[in-house]
């Protein structure tokens, strides 16, 4: 039988915010708009599924004593790159798992081209850098065509490395990381795995401040309850009145806090009962009417400050969403590599996320590995709530997490 080989897939994102002072940002410039063709706007529902659908799978597992933070859209676009090697039942799980299974590939690529291309020129005062990049060993064969549709879909880097050269071809990979997130992801390999065969890794880079950034100086201690109804002080920002978006439906509440020229918005949803009850019943239906019901005003807004970490393995997660096959001797990654042999072994996410009067700092990374086969309350959030990170005109969620103790920290 073939020795089967061993491919390494790992996305890193990170999200950090913009230093300034002041109270408004200093260029004038609005930016522009996210233009998406109609097939396109087609598939921002279905992403946002996916994130939806990733979101709750971690929900269900952390305890009521940890916070969470992912994101789904890198995940979305490593999974586009893979899914580019990929034929027959593999590709269609892993089309499933993306809920994108309703468009062809090129769709699919097309997509994703737009969102690399053109997100990160949105707003002048916004910096988002997307990065792909693919490194293999010298000593394994790679279809060109599974390189080339990565380097025009995805502007993929593609570089051979001598993998059996552990120590350099390490620090090469990590070294790429941490320049792309900005020195927020130092490093996402600790060793190099025997077997190793290729890496593909996707890292998202969003550096931003709020609309109207928070006064430090009101910043303020106060209780925030937690699950288990104790509490617990933590540090609370306010702003007195800033514009934003609300909305009150059936005993829940929900804010979007802009963050500069409108282009990105933070929404924070936080139900007066049980927040894992609540997230039993979000899916994409639900959540698109809670956007809907969102209406500009200026009000006050009390959030705390938080900064944690998370990381988890989503093997089980990937599997229970359609992507069975790819973990599997069944799966078929013909098309980076003729000879085939290879099955997705692990998947592991890690992000971070730190909100102040500033703005968001936050990074994730994820690694795949490939072996052998009532009347409106005021806007304080002091207890457990979600939030999501969007790109305001389209809905596209970059982000989501929940907060269920902000005094939480590395």
């Amino acid at each position: 039988m073939m020795r089967k080989l061993t491919l390494f897939l790992l996305f890193a994102t990170a999200i950090t915010a913009c230093k300034k002072s002041g109270n408004n940002p200093d260029n004038k410039d609005k930016g522009k708009d996210l233009v998406l063709t109609a097939t396109e706007q087609q598939q921002i529902g279905p992403g946002n599924a996916f994130t939806l659908n990733l979101f709750k799978a971690n929900a269900i597992v952390i305890s009521n004593d940890k916070n969470l933070v992912i994101s789904p859209l890198s995940v979305s676009f490593a999974l586009g790159m893979t899914g580019n090697g990929a034929s027959g039942q593999t590709l269609a799980g892993i089309r499933k798992t993306m809920e994108f299974d309703g468009f062809t590939e090129d769709e699919v690529n097309a997509y994703h081209h737009n969102l690399v291309t053109n997100l990160p020129l949105l707003d002048p005062n916004t910096t988002i850098k997307i990065a792909n990049s693919i490194w293999y060993a010298n000593s394994y064969t790679v279809l060109p065509a599974f390189l080339k549709t990565n380097t025009d879909f995805y502007n993929a880097e593609v570089q051979s490395l001598n993998f059996n050269d552990k120590t350099a071809s390490l620090n090469t990979i990590n070294n790429w990381v941490s320049q792309q997130t900005n020195n927020k992801i130092p490093k996402i390999l600790d060793q190099m795995p025997d077997g190793a065969r290729m890496f593909l890794i996707n890292a998202i880079y969003f550096k931003s401040s709020w609309k109207t950034r928070f006064d430090a100086k009101q910043t303020y201690k106060a209780p925030f309850a937690l699950a288990d109804n104790i509490t617990v002080q933590a540090n609370f920002m306010t702003a007195r009145p800033v514009e934003l978006k609300k909305a009150y439906d059936n005993g829940t509440n929900v804010v979007e806090l802009p963050y500069s020229n409108d282009k990105y918005g933070m929404v924070l949803v936080m139900p007066d009962g049980d927040l894992k009850t609540y997230i039993n019943t979000l899916n994409p239906t639900k959540w698109n009417l809670l956007m809907g019901k969102l209406t500009a005003a200026k009000a006050d807004i009390t959030i705390p400050k938080f900064k944690f970490s998370y990381d988890i393995t989503l093997n089980d997660m990937l599997k229970s969403m359609g992507m069975s096959v790819a973990f599997s001797d069944l799966a078929d990654f013909s098309r980076i590599n003729a000879g085939g042999g290879l099955k997705i072994s692990e998947v592991k996410h890690k992000a971070y996320i730190d909100v102040n009067e500033d703005g968001t700092e936050a990074a994730a990374v994820t690694e795949v590995g490939m072996v052998a086969t009532a009347a409106p309350p005021t806007n304080v959030f002091n207890k457990p709530f979600i939030f999501a990170i969007r790109e305001m005109k389209t809905g596209l969620i970059l982000f989501a997490g929940i907060v269920n103790n902000p005094t939480l920290s590395d």
